[in-house]
């Protein structure tokens, strides 16, 4: 009885961790795909599409159809010294179906 309370409380824990780490993966293959889009964007800012692309194509282990990418330029001339954001969106989904809510997981970096 104890065994069967307590290995059911392990194998809880073990789920969790293991949905943790995926949602860990995707914070950081967003984060870097922007990353790879912002660097795009400072050589060819006016490519909105290339700068969309990149950012798919350095997106790893996530389904590269369900990421929302926006840019952002400031001003909005995409002059010299002007200011990229690039930002990532992507809709985090259980594995298991622990969660039926959906997690927002969103990544932005801003480059001069």
């Amino acid at each position: 009885m104890e065994f069967a309370i307590s290995a059911a409380i392990v194998i809880l824990v073990l789920i969790g961790l293991m949905e943790l780490g995926r949602y860990l993966f995707t914070v950081n293959t967003l984060r870097n795909s922007v990353r790879e889009g912002a660097r795009y964007a400072v050589v060819r800012p006016w490519d909105n599409e290339g700068i969309q692309r990149m950012v798919r194509q350095s997106v790893a282990g996530i389904d590269t159809e369900n990421v929302n990418v926006q840019v952002n330029f400031n001003p909005p001339n995409r002059a010299s010294g002007s200011v990229v954001t690039v930002t990532a969106t992507y809709q985090f989904q259980s594995v298991l179906g622990f969660f039926q809510r959906r997690i927002t997981v969103t990544a932005t970096m801003r480059v001069p």
